[in-house]
């Protein structure tokens, strides 16, 4: 091992100077997103019935599989257990991708862009980088977690105390330490950048989803993610410490191994090697378009195959919505029904409106993740351009409006290939699930979704995913080194999707930010004992005005701006 860790001191501090400005934005928007929520669930929930009435909303698989479970003290719950069920999942999810980022920006994509091959021919150990960009992942979670820490304190919050605060900001540094040691194998692993970042989100995606199966089936399952075994630690509630050194530890094991994996590759090689390509291109490729589309092509299978599953998978659980959700008043409340009108209700026309707010519920989760390939597609013309790749296409005679073009069009036209595959997965899941089972206590012998309903439900987001996709090229045209404004958007129309809507808890105007707010309620079953207001399609034509004007406008930005180089 000797000369192995040579100028790793001197790595770090340029690591961490290339992150100053993307670390210290990362930390500062996690702790107040952290910290300013503490003291509104406080006055929202100021007695045990408030906080048991949330619990009985909150305990049903569907939520328990979102969010995890929420422990309580002594068979009670206080401010901090439903703060910390409410949103340590959400925030370690940011950190994990936090951590990904950082990883991946110092080891693989130095290697693509050849910085890493300079470094190396002067005298650093073999192992420096990848241990270097571990330490600067560790410095950065450290930082984070003793400000959420001590933020979270500082609020004051009675059932919030320093011990707890701080296991709170302990657990996101060592959940994002892990995730940060699971990056850097993918890195070794993987001969490319966007296979690293591939591998690494599907490792995220795949530990949400054990802990999800774990949280509603056999607990077991759950330590084996990290996201399970953090929320072990029981915050607020037990304090347990185990669960904190054990994601030190299994940080520590897999830091391990991808050092030993580097000490064993070529520089700029992959475990995994790149497959190779075509003899010869296809004439499509002599397009602008037909580029774009090639380089996307992978990603649109990719995910219009995992939206369709994810759409199928809430489908085909309606046979048993009375298990999940049919007991819970509060559920009936939370989608529209008041505790007086529950009596005066049949069975039958209460399955209808479990179902109806079910799929509404489906139809806003299904459109936040459907989003992130968008926004992906979108941005790419920038990532190209920074990676030097852009340059060698614009420098012929190609059109930049078409080059660009190319991405917009697909992402735009994606926005609408996605909603119709969420429809298509859960409309024929449920069709195929309720004809051998029942809605409730009602026999249901007909898929209560509306196939027309469900479509014009999600056809309905079109216009904020367009705004949405609008702000990213206006990003590319205009700020193209400010992709993570769009990403930050993104963050937070997602905490307004899911928070926002709590009654008292944020002002009215900040809601007003997102576009979904300006959404219309779109019943997606026949229930019609209490129709959706009536509403306007201005908003949704204002929605799509704005996007694009956006369009329209970074597509003339990108016409008159210098490319970056390097």
């Amino acid at each position: 091992m000797r000369g192995n860790f040579d100028y790793t001191g001197k790595l770090v501090k340029f690591m961490l100077r290339r992150e100053r400005i993307i670390a210290a934005i990362w930390i500062i928007v996690l702790v107040l997103f952290s910290v300013a929520l503490a003291p509104g669930l406080e006055t929202m929930f100021p007695d045990n019935e408030t906080r048991e009435n949330i619990i009985l909303i909150y305990d049903n698989p569907i939520m328990v599989s979102m969010m995890g479970p929420i422990f309580d003290i002594d068979g009670e719950f206080t401010t901090g257990t439903i703060y910390a069920g409410m949103m340590l999942l959400w925030v370690m999810i940011a950190v994990a991708i936090m951590n990904i980022f950082i990883v991946i920006r110092h080891t693989r994509a130095d290697e693509e862009r050849w910085r890493a091959e300079v470094i190396r021919s002067l005298p650093v150990g073999r192992l420096s980088t990848v241990h270097a960009a571990m330490l600067t992942a560790l410095i950065i979670n450290t930082v984070l977690a003793v400000l959420t820490g001590l933020g979270l304190a500082a609020t004051g919050t009675e059932s919030m105390g320093f011990g707890g605060s701080m296991l709170y900001g302990a657990v996101l540094g060592a959940s994002g330490l892990v995730f940060a040691a699971i990056t850097a194998i993918f890195c070794q692993l993987s001969a490319s950048s966007s296979g690293a970042f591939g591998l690494s989100f599907l490792a995220l995606g795949g530990s949400y989803m054990l802990r999800a199966a774990g949280d509603v089936g056999n607990e077991v399952i759950s330590l084996i993610s990290p996201f399970g075994l953090a929320q072990r630690s029981m915050v607020y509630a037990e304090n347990e410490l185990m669960p904190l050194w054990g994601l030190l530890a299994i940080a520590f094991a897999f830091a391990a191994l991808a050092y030993k994996f580097n000490s064993m590759r070529d520089l700029g090689q992959g475990f995994i090697p790149a497959r190779m390509g075509r003899r010869e291109a296809k004439k499509s490729l002599l397009s602008s378009f037909g580029l774009s589309f090639r380089l996307l092509k992978n990603s649109i299978i990719v995910w219009t195959i995992t939206l369709f599953m994810l759409g199928a998978s809430y489908g085909s659980i309606i046979g048993e919505i009375d298990r999940f959700v049919g007991d819970s008043p509060e559920y009936l409340t939370l989608v529209g029904l008041t505790p007086e009108l529950l009596d005066t209700l049949s069975d039958s026309d209460k399955a209808d409106m479990i179902v109806d707010g079910f799929g509404g519920f489906v139809t806003i989760m299904m459109t936040l993740i459907a989003l992130v390939p968008l926004l992906m597609f979108a941005l790419k013309p920038k990532n190209e351009e920074i990676d030097g790749r852009a340059e060698g296409i614009l420098s012929r005679s190609v059109s930049r409006q078409k080059y660009l073009a190319g991405y917009v069009i697909i992402a735009f036209a994606m926005s609408i290939i996605v909603q119709l595959c969420t429809v298509v997965g859960l409309y024929g899941a449920a069709e195929s699930t309720v004809r051998e089972g029942e809605i409730g206590e009602v026999a249901a012998i007909l898929n209560p979704f509306v196939f027309e309903k469900l479509l014009a439900a999600n056809f309905a987001y079109l216009p904020a995913m367009w705004l949405i996709i609008g702000l990213a090229v206006f990003i590319v045209g205009l700020l193209p080194k400010a992709g993570g404004v769009v990403w930050g958007y993104y963050g937070f129309i997602c905490f307004m999707a899911l928070i926002g809507n709590i009654p008292d808890l944020l002002p009215a105007w900040l809601s007003n930010l997102s576009p979904f707010n300006f959404i219309p309620e779109i019943r997606v079953t026949n229930f019609d004992l209490f129709p959706a207001a009536e509403s306007s399609a201005v908003p949704l034509i204002v929605l799509t005005g704005i996007a694009a004007a956006l369009t329209v406008i970074g597509f003339i930005g990108y016409r008159k701006r210098d490319l970056i180089t390097h």
